[in-house]
C-alpha cells in the first residue's frame, strides 16, 4: 500500500465490503423489530379427536391406535374430544358417560360384546334392617354359549352367602336371577354378584329405624286384619291403625292418622281394605301419597270393586273362583300363596306381577305398579287369608317380604345417594341430594368432616356434589343436613376398594346412538376404513388465508450472527475497531 493511501483521511476511503454486511446485518434487526405480515394461502390441518373409551390393552385400543395411524399423516389428531375439534371417532362398547363439547360429525367404532356373561342390572334395597336377607334381582345378558349353564353366586365378605344357576336356550339371551343373601359382617354390606366371568358390586346400609306401616280400613275387612297381624308380629315393623266399625265410630292406634293427614307422610307404607268404602278425598290422598310423598300403598280388597272411587286405583279385573284353593306362583317373593277367590289382574307395562295363577296362562293376581314417586301394590288374592296356616306361615312370610320392600324403597325425608356407591381410591363420584316437598331447603354436606359445595339441580329440591374418594382403601362418610322449614339429617358410608366392579344400573344408549345424534356413521372393528372415509368426506382440506411472520423464525439469528462476524472480521484485518 501507497504511503499517499495510507495517510488518506478516514472519510476519504471507498466502499468497503464489511459496510454491505454491516448494513444487511442492520436490515435484518430492523426487520425483527418490526414484525412484518406476509398474507399466504395453503392448506391446513384440520384438528380431530380419536378417543378411545376402553383399556388400553383391548380390541377397541387397537382399532384407535390404528385410526391414529391411518389418519395422523392429514389431520391433527389428538386423544381426547375438545371443543375446536372438526370432527371425532369414538371406539367403544357403550354411551360414553360425559357429554362431548360440541356439534360436529361423530362417527364411532363398536366394538362387539365377547362370548360370555355381562351383568347390566343388579337391584338391590338402598339398606335393611336387622336380621333382614338382602333381596337382590340380577339381569345377565348372554351371547353365544347357547346350550351352557352358569352358575352365579353372590358373596358378602368374603363368604358364599346365595347362589343360582341357569342353562341358556339361545345365542343371545337376558336372564333376571333373584338371590336372597344374608348380610354378613358390619354395614355397610358390599356384595359380590359373580357371574361367569362377569362380577358386580352393590352396596347396601343397615337401617336403624323401624319400618313404619299404616292400616287404614273404612271398614273392618279380614284381608288386612291378618296381613297387620303378620306385621305385628314381625320386629323389623312399626304399625298404627284406623279402622271404622260404622259411621263416626273408630278404633285407632296412639299415632295413626287419617289418609288427609300431612302426618301421613311419616310412615314409609300404607295398607288399605275395604276398598268400595274409599271416599273421593281419600282417594286423591292415597294419590298424593305415593306420587309426591313416594310412600307405597297396599290395596287388599275382599270383593270385586265395579263402583265408587277406588275403582280407579284398581287395574282392569276379573273375578275368578275355584272350588278348591289353587297355589300361587311367586315370581319376586320366596313364598307362596293360597287362593280359590281371585282377581286376576291387567299388568300394564312397568308393572311386576308378584303372584300368579298357576300353569302355562300365568295370569297375574298380585301387581306392583309405579305412580309417580312411589308404588301401588294390588292383591286379587281376596281370601288368601284363609289359608295362612298353609306352607308353614307362607301368608304371614310373603306380606312380610312385600310391604317391607316398598317400605325401605319408600324416599326419607332427606335422600342421600352417591354415583357410583362403591369407588376406587381417587376416582370422583357425584353426591346427589333430595329434599322431599321442599323448594326453599337450606341444604349442606361434607365428606370426611370437608364441606362439599353444593349446586342446585333443575328439579326442585334436589342438589349435587362432585368429590374425590381418598387415594388409600378405606371407607368415607358423607354427611347431609337440611334447615328451614324442615330439619332433616342423613349419612353413608362409602367402601373406597382397589378391587370394586360397580355396575351401572342407569339405561346407558347405544354408542350408536351418539353417531345418530352428530350425523356420523356406526361401523364395526372390522368396517375401520369406512370411518376414515366419513372423516375425510366430513373434514376435507382446506386452503384458507394466514398472515405469516417470517422474521419470528428463530433461524435468522444464524445469518444476523454471521454478518455481524464477517464484518468484524474484515474490519479486524484492516486493522479497524
Amino acid at each position: 500500500m501507497s504511503a499517499r493511501a495510507a495517510n488518506a483521511p478516514a472519510g476519504a476511503r471507498g466502499f468497503q465490503p464489511s459496510d454491505l454486511l454491516r448494513f444487511f446485518a442492520i436490515a435484518i434487526a430492523v426487520a425483527a423489530i418490526v414484525d412484518p405480515a406476509v398474507a399466504v394461502t395453503g392448506a391446513t390441518r384440520a384438528r380431530i379427536a380419536v378417543v378411545n373409551l376402553e383399556p388400553a390393552a383391548s380390541e377397541a385400543a387397537r382399532s384407535a391406535g390404528a385410526l391414529v395411524r391411518d389418519l395422523s399423516a392429514t389431520y391433527d389428531v389428538q386423544p381426547q374430544v375438545s371443543s375446536d375439534v372438526a370432527a371425532a371417532v369414538i371406539v367403544g362398547r357403550s354411551y360414553p358417560a360425559d357429554p362431548l363439547p360440541g356439534a360436529f360429525p361423530v362417527a364411532t367404532v363398536t366394538i362387539p360384546d365377547a362370548p360370555g356373561a355381562r351383568i347390566v342390572r343388579v337391584t338391590a334395597p338402598r339398606e335393611v334392617p336387622p336380621a333382614t336377607s338382602i333381596h337382590l334381582d340380577v339381569d345377565v345378558d348372554w351371547r353365544g354359549v347357547a346350550g351352557q349353564t352358569t352358575e352365579m353366586s353372590a358373596r358378602v365378605g368374603g363368604l358364599e352367602v346365595a347362589r343360582a344357576s341357569h342353562r341358556w336356550t339361545d345365542d343371545r339371551e337376558r336372564w333376571r336371577a333373584a338371590l336372597d343373601a344374608v348380610p354378613v359382617g358390619d354395614p355397610p354390606y358390599v356384595v359380590h354378584v359373580q357371574a361367569g366371568a362377569a362380577s358386580a358390586d352393590v352396596v347396601v346400609g343397615a337401617r336403624a329405624r323401624p319400618l313404619r306401616v299404616e292400616f287404614y280400613d273404612p271398614r273392618p275387612s279380614w284381608a288386612t286384619t291378618f296381613i297387620r297381624r303378620a306385621l305385628e308380629g314381625d320386629a323389623r315393623f312399626e304399625v298404627e291403625s284406623l279402622s271404622f266399625s260404622s259411621r263416626g265410630v273408630a278404633a285407632r292406634t296412639a299415632r295413626a292418622v287419617s289418609l288427609a293427614d300431612p302426618r301421613l307422610d311419616a310412615f314409609d307404607a300404607v295398607v288399605v281394605g275395604g276398598l268400595e268404602r274409599l271416599s273421593s278425598s281419600d282417594v286423591r290422598a292415597l294419590e298424593r301419597y305415593m306420587r309426591e310423598r313416594g310412600g307405597g300403598v297396599v290395596l287388599a280388597p275382599d270383593e270385586h270393586v265395579n263402583e265408587g272411587p277406588a275403582r280407579d286405583l284398581v287395574p282392569g279385573a276379573t273375578e275368578r273362583l275355584l272350588e278348591r284353593p289353587a297355589k300361587l306362583i311367586s315370581t319376586r317373593v320366596a313364598a307362596s300363596l293360597q287362593a280359590s277367590e281371585m282377581l286376576v289382574m291387567r299388568a300394564d307395562a312397568g308393572a311386576d306381577v308378584l303372584a300368579a295363577t298357576p300353569g302355562q296362562s300365568a295370569e297375574p293376581v298380585i301387581v306392583s305398579m309405579p305412580r309417580g314417586a312411589g308404588r301401588l301394590v294390588v292383591s286379587g288374592a281376596m281370601d288368601a287369608w284363609r289359608f295362612r296356616a298353609a306352607e308353614q306361615g307362607a301368608f304371614d312370610r310373603f306380606w312380610q317380604s312385600v310391604v317391607a320392600g316398598l317400605a325401605l324403597a319408600a324416599a326419607p325425608a332427606l335422600d342421600v345417594s352417591i354415583t357410583p356407591p362403591i369407588l376406587h381410591p381417587g376416582d370422583r363420584a357425584d353426591l346427589i341430594v333430595r329434599v322431599r316437598g321442599r323448594r326453599d331447603a337450606a341444604v349442606s354436606a361434607s365428606v370426611d368432616s370437608q364441606p362439599l359445595r353444593l349446586w342446585p339441580e333443575a328439579e326442585a329440591g334436589v342438589y349435587r356434589g362432585r368429590f374425590a374418594a381418598p387415594t388409600t382403601p378405606g371407607r368415607s362418610i358423607v354427611d347431609a343436613h337440611a334447615s328451614g322449614g324442615v330439619e332433616a339429617s342423613a349419612s353413608t358410608v362409602v367402601p373406597v376398594d382397589r378391587d370394586a366392579r360397580p355396575v351401572d344400573n342407569g339405561v346407558v344408549p347405544a354408542l350408536s346412538m351418539l353417531a345418530v345424534s352428530h350425523g356420523g356413521i356406526d361401523v364395526t372393528p372390522d368396517r375401520l376404513a369406512d370411518a376414515e372415509r366419513f372423516v375425510r368426506d366430513s373434514v376435507p382440506p382446506r386452503r384458507e388465508p394466514a398472515a405469516r411472520h417470517p422474521m419470528r423464525s428463530t433461524w435468522w439469528i444464524l445469518p444476523f450472527a454471521g454478518l455481524l462476524s464477517a464484518d468484524w472480521w474484515l474490519r479486524r484485518r484492516r486493522g479497524l475497531k
